[in-house]
Protein backbone atom coordinates (compact mmCIF):
# COMPACT_ATOMS: atom_id res chain seq x y z
CA UNK A 1 0.00 0.00 0.00
CA UNK A 2 2.66 2.72 0.99
CA UNK A 3 4.40 1.62 -2.41
CA UNK A 4 1.37 3.39 -4.17
CA UNK A 5 2.23 6.30 -2.36
CA UNK A 6 4.60 8.72 -4.52
CA UNK A 7 6.10 10.59 -1.13
CA UNK A 8 8.17 12.86 -3.68
CA UNK A 9 5.01 14.40 -5.00
CA UNK A 10 3.22 14.56 -1.34
CA UNK A 11 6.24 16.43 -0.09
CA UNK A 12 6.64 19.20 -2.71
CA UNK A 13 2.44 20.10 -3.01
CA UNK A 14 2.99 20.56 0.68
CA UNK A 15 5.77 22.99 0.85
CA UNK A 16 4.13 24.61 -2.25
CA UNK A 17 0.69 24.89 -0.93
CA UNK A 18 2.45 26.27 2.04
CA UNK A 19 4.99 28.93 0.16
CA UNK A 20 1.88 30.16 -1.71
CA UNK A 21 -0.53 30.27 1.80
CA UNK A 22 2.70 32.63 3.49
CA UNK A 23 3.46 34.83 0.27
CA UNK A 24 -0.56 35.77 -0.55
CA UNK A 25 -0.98 36.21 3.05
CA UNK A 26 2.06 38.71 3.23
CA UNK A 27 1.06 40.27 -0.06
CA UNK A 28 -2.73 41.19 1.05
CA UNK A 29 -1.44 41.91 3.65
CA UNK A 30 1.22 44.93 3.27
CA UNK A 31 -1.62 45.89 0.58
CA UNK A 32 -4.19 46.95 3.35
CA UNK A 33 -1.27 47.87 5.81
CA UNK A 34 -0.29 50.49 2.63
CA UNK A 35 -3.60 51.83 1.61
CA UNK A 36 -4.22 52.33 5.62
CA UNK A 37 -1.02 54.39 6.19
CA UNK A 38 -1.17 55.94 2.87
CA UNK A 39 -4.43 57.32 4.26
CA UNK A 40 -3.12 58.60 7.64
CA UNK A 41 0.03 60.27 6.05
CA UNK A 42 -2.29 61.91 3.68
CA UNK A 43 -4.67 63.23 6.78
CA UNK A 44 -0.92 64.47 8.15
CA UNK A 45 -0.47 66.52 5.49
CA UNK A 46 2.57 63.96 4.37
CA UNK A 47 2.45 63.81 0.61
CA UNK A 48 5.33 61.46 -0.38
CA UNK A 49 5.27 59.17 2.46
CA UNK A 50 1.61 58.82 1.46
CA UNK A 51 2.99 58.55 -2.32
CA UNK A 52 5.36 55.82 -1.18
CA UNK A 53 2.66 53.98 1.11
CA UNK A 54 0.16 53.57 -1.90
CA UNK A 55 3.05 52.51 -4.32
CA UNK A 56 3.04 49.81 -1.63
CA UNK A 57 -0.01 48.47 -1.66
CA UNK A 58 -0.66 48.73 -5.45
CA UNK A 59 2.72 46.22 -6.27
CA UNK A 60 1.47 44.18 -3.49
CA UNK A 61 -1.59 43.96 -4.54
CA UNK A 62 -0.60 43.73 -8.19
CA UNK A 63 1.59 40.56 -7.13
CA UNK A 64 -0.98 39.22 -5.26
CA UNK A 65 -3.50 39.64 -7.99
CA UNK A 66 -0.80 37.96 -10.28
CA UNK A 67 -0.32 35.07 -8.21
CA UNK A 68 -4.03 34.37 -8.20
CA UNK A 69 -3.72 34.34 -11.91
CA UNK A 70 -1.22 32.51 -12.16
CA UNK A 71 -3.03 29.44 -9.50
CA UNK A 72 -6.33 29.78 -11.24
CA UNK A 73 -4.46 28.76 -14.64
CA UNK A 74 -2.33 26.11 -13.29
CA UNK A 75 -5.62 24.47 -11.84
CA UNK A 76 -7.61 24.95 -14.61
CA UNK A 77 -5.00 23.06 -16.65
CA UNK A 78 -3.72 20.43 -14.30
CA UNK A 79 -5.80 17.31 -15.71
Amino acid sequence: MLAALDFHAIGQVIWVSLVATISATVLYSAAIYGFGKATEARRAGEGLAGAAYVALAVVSLVVFLGFVVIGVTVMLHKG
